[in-house]
């Protein structure tokens, strides 16, 4: 596990849906296990290219091999020249770890999802803190990560996106028939740049 990745507290009480409530003592222990023991099982791995987008008169456009029409997608790249197509995970081994705890603590099992949904965050975030490192996007910014299923980018998207990052080789992620990735700790995205 990278060593300067944390798992920040109010963003996993807001996955358990817990608002702006303190937790109590035992609350607080059982947080502080659970978030241990996922920040030793992460593994995390990401893997990104950037790609031109080209817009065409037809109403689609192009990011790197991807040919797309979403309306959604497009405004949102509205000015890009470029964008990254990303993909990270936490690794199998968080996967693992909830199912182990399914079988012995609901409470524990919920708590190790919520973890690993603010840890894939945290993850995402210092990806995209290299991806501004890189000297080929120097003196930009980053849109917000824009993943299949959203607005009106099909879920479909997935697959291909997927495969045009090599993602099952080069990051551990697999898509199931219904387009779950496997880890389920794992996002993809298409990043604008600009």
């Amino acid at each position: 596990m990278s060593a300067d990745l944390t798992v920040d507290r109010r963003k996993v009480l807001a996955y358990l849906r817990m608002g702006g409530a303190e937790p109590d003592a035992a609350l607080t222990e059982r947080l502080d296990r659970v978030g241990k023991a996922v920040l030793a099982s992460a593994r995390p791995k990401a893997y990104w290219r950037l790609e031109p987008v080209v817009f065409h008169g037809d109403g689609s456009y192009a990011v790197g091999p991807l040919l797309l029409r979403s309306r959604d997608l497009a405004r949102h790249l509205a000015g890009c020249r470029h964008a990254y197509l990303f993909c990270a995970t936490l690794g199998a081994e968080v996967d693992a770890l909830a199912r182990r705890y399914s079988q012995t603590s609901g409470a524990d099992a919920l708590i190790a999802q919520a973890t690993g949904a603010a840890l894939i965050e945290a993850w995402c975030d210092r990806c995209e803190a290299d991806l501004l490192a890189e000297p080929a996007v120097a003196g930009e910014s980053l849109r917000f990560r824009y993943a299949p299923g959203y607005g009106d980018l099909p879920l479909e998207t997935q697959r291909e996106l997927l495969a045009v990052l090599d993602a099952s080789r080069r990051a551990g992620i697999l898509l199931s028939p219904n387009l779950l990735m496997i880890p389920s700790k794992s996002i993809s995205a298409i990043i604008g740049v600009g």
